[in-house]
């Protein structure tokens, strides 16, 4: 990388030490895509929030949803805190209370990993799992139904609503959004963000529309989720930790369209798909929403931009976490996802 290149501007910060893993979340990396941004025309980007303490974003939203809580609801070790979660909220939220002396539930569906939820455990968190579908094809909806039931059997437990927390949305906008624009030395002309509970998206475009209003937002979801105005309708979904089941709080329809420039939809197949590629190229691993935005970054929005933009890709979380669901030939086999790339050898050798 050239020495006048933006990223290599300033030298490498001193590395930081923490009272707890609580300190040092946040101030995650961006990486130079090339090889798997070979081809297009502008930088590509990768910002790893895998790099945090739980291994994904949701350290950011977790702690601050937390500390909140700790004042308005007067917690003390002890008390119990109950999530909703596909996964990575989950171990955030387990990560702090294992650091405060919180009790937490979390509620789960079958989609969870298997390796997300034996870390629930580890972490100490009880996890209790719902199977019955909604009637749009999801679980949300079960779960918040379990939630109400347990909320009766433990009086005193506090509920932290991730769909609807202007905590969840301020962590990103005082923190990611900043890191972003920080990094790049101002120099950012879009920014490809998950949609999921709205925290982060919502967060991240509300930064840049106020210190960045050339940046362009885009906000990539699955087919078949509700999270977004002008949906396509309710489907089964499988990129964990991506779309939901009815649209989250957290975005607001009153500012959506001044915040957000562009929504795409994906596949799952063509998110796995980008994952893949980008661990063969890039020696990163990314779960399916990593691989959903760098999809539609690379693949569809990278041709309206030149040689001289910069564009951001915001990677949730790690790849090694989806690697018996996402990543397992008979679970995608089970749900007609078709990704061949996964199971052929990039580098096959032949044995004389």
């Amino acid at each position: 990388m050239a020495p006048s290149d933006p990223v290599h501007a300033h030298p490498a910060p001193r590395l930081r030490v923490g009272d707890s893993v609580l300190d040092v979340i946040g101030h995650t990396p961006l990486v130079r895509l090339r090889r798997f941004g070979c081809g297009i025309e502008p930088r590509l980007f990768a910002k790893l929030e895998s790099t945090n303490p739980s291994g994904s974003m949701k350290d950011r939203a977790a702690v601050r949803m937390i500390e909140e809580a700790e004042t308005a609801h007067r917690l003390r070790p002890g008390s119990t805190l109950i999530v909703a979660t596909s996964g990575n909220m989950g171990l955030a939220m387990a990560m702090v209370c294992a650091v405060k002396g919180f009790r937490l539930i979390c509620v789960v569906d079958p989609k969870i990993s298997p390796v997300t939820e034996r870390s629930l455990r580890l972490y100490g968190a009880t996890v209790v799992k719902v199977y019955q579908r909604d009637q749009t094809g999801g679980y949300h909806l079960t779960r918040l139904d379990r939630i109400a039931s347990l909320k009766a059997e433990h009086p005193g437990a506090v509920y932290l609503d991730q769909y609807d927390s202007p905590a969840n949305v301020a962590a990103h906008q005082e923190a990611t959004g900043p890191e972003i624009l920080e990094a790049l030395e101002g120099r950012v002309r879009a920014v490809a963000l998950c949609a999921g509970t709205g925290g982060s998206s919502m967060g991240v475009a509300r930064f840049f529309r106020e210190h960045s209003p050339q940046t362009d937002i885009w906000l990539v979801d699955e087919f078949g989720s509700l999270a977004l105005p002008g949906n396509h309708g309710a489907a089964a979904r499988h990129l964990n930790g991506m779309g939901t089941s009815m649209p989250p709080a957290n975005y607001d329809p009153a500012t959506f369209a001044d915040v957000i420039d562009h929504v795409a939809y994906v596949r799952a197949a063509e998110a796995i798909r980008a994952a893949v590629d980008l661990a063969r190229s890039e020696g990163i691993l990314a779960g399916g929403t990593g691989g959903a935005v760098l999809h539609v970054l690379r693949d569809r929005a990278a041709a309206a931009y030149g040689p001289d933009d910069n564009l951001v890709a915001v990677l949730p979380d790690h790849g090694s976490r989806y690697s018996d669901t996402q990543f397992e030939k008979e679970w995608l086999s089970v749900r007609g996802i078709d990704v061949p790339e996964l199971f052929t050898d990039s580098h096959s050798e032949t044995t004389p």
